[in-house]
């Protein structure tokens, strides 16, 4: 235990010299500062001095505490903690297993008398804890703004800094095995931002196919109550006849959209779930606070399928339900269990490694 503590410490140290460690904590207190400039008043926003009445927004739509909460949910978390400070992040410790299994530096960690699991786990967690400083400064100091300029005291926002947490040690353990492997920073680094894109690009492929099965879900409904009423009503085959081309058409594509879904969703199933877990802060936000973040438009006719009878309202709903549907095992339990099975992969390979 004092041979890992020693290492986790010798390993923060170094971690804690970069100057990339303070620019990062520097810019979060700027974003904090940035968001405490502006307010909301009964005639619309302020920044600083500066007074701009908005007649779609202010005290009268949404309360100071939710506009601050919106703030913090709907764009520093994911603009700033799930985006640009976690490339921040990765650029700061891409660099720890090269670094570590070069040739000098693997010698003396070696001779060390502690196990080589447990050296890299070691190294890992030291990549994890730079990462937890700036989230945890970054969530307090909102969550004290929040408290004292909207004057709510919220503590499930603190449930930000374990979800980003988990959020970057998804694309650690890629980091960590390719930096292992390749010994090198650059390409750890790029080629984790590639994967970073992967998921992202099936991520989309997944809420595009959903997207467009919910709509033709709720098409092909309408059609069929048409259809149903038409028949009960007794009405002739002149009207009946298009209703039913159009419980096929929709049946038809309907089954098209399902198929793409199912593959999209497999592979979605199998890879972190990147945006799902940072999500988990505005459903935890909705639950428990009782707040509606960025609520639905007004009715609005939205043309898809064969019925143009659905609104966006209903849309938003329908997919919002199936959304938060998806229970917290399969976004955090699947995404942890490929992490693991990375983490496990990178310990085999650096055990039987010959340095």
């Amino acid at each position: 235990m004092i041979q890992t503590l020693a290492l986790l410490h010798a390993a923060y140290r170094e971690l804690n010299a970069r100057k990339l460690f303070w620019v990062t904590l520097a810019l979060s207190g700027l974003i904090v500062a940035a968001m405490a400039s502006v307010g909301l008043n009964e005639e619309g926003l302020t920044v600083l001095w500066w007074q701009f009445d908005l007649a779609f927004l202010n005290t009268n739509i949404m309360p100071v505490d939710v506009f601050y909460k919106f703030i913090f949910a709907n764009l520093a978390v994911p603009y700033w903690l799930a985006w640009l400070a976690t490339i921040l992040a990765l650029i700061s410790t891409a660099s720890i297993f090269p670094d570590m299994v070069s040739g000098g530096s693997i010698d003396i960690l070696l001779s060390k008398p502690i196990g080589r699991t447990r050296l890299f786990l070691t190294r890992y967690l030291t990549g994890l804890l730079f990462v937890m400083l700036q989230v945890g400064v970054f969530t307090i100091a909102a969550f004290l703004l929040i408290g004292f300029r909207g004057g709510s005291w919220e503590p499930w926002i603190l449930i930000s800094i374990p979800l980003v947490l988990l959020f970057y040690s998804y694309l650690f353990s890629i980091c960590a095995l390719l930096g292992t492997i390749t010994r090198s920073t650059i390409a750890s680094f790029l080629i984790t931002i590639l994967f970073w894109l992967l998921i992202f690009g099936v991520n989309s492929g997944e809420q595009v196919t959903l997207a467009g099965r919910t709509a033709l879900e709720i098409s092909l409904q309408y059609s069929q109550e048409d259809l149903k009423e038409a028949v009960d009503a007794g009405d002739p085959i002149e009207v009946t006849g298009p209703l039913q081309e159009m419980c096929d058409e929709d049946q038809e594509s309907l089954d098209t959209w399902e198929s793409f879904h199912v593959w999209f969703f497999t592979a979605k199933t199998i890879l972190p779930k990147t945006d799902e877990t940072v999500d988990l802060l505005e459903r935890v936000l909705r639950d428990r606070t009782g707040m509606e973040i960025g609520g639905p438009p007004e009715r609005q006719e939205m043309m898809f399928g064969a019925n143009q009878r659905i609104s966006n309202r209903e849309f938003r709903d329908r997919l919002q339900e199936t959304m938060d549907d998806r229970s917290v095992f399969w976004i955090i339990g699947t995404s942890l269990l490929f992490e693991f099975a990375v983490l496990g992969l990178v310990c085999w390979y650096f055990s039987r490694r010959d340095f």
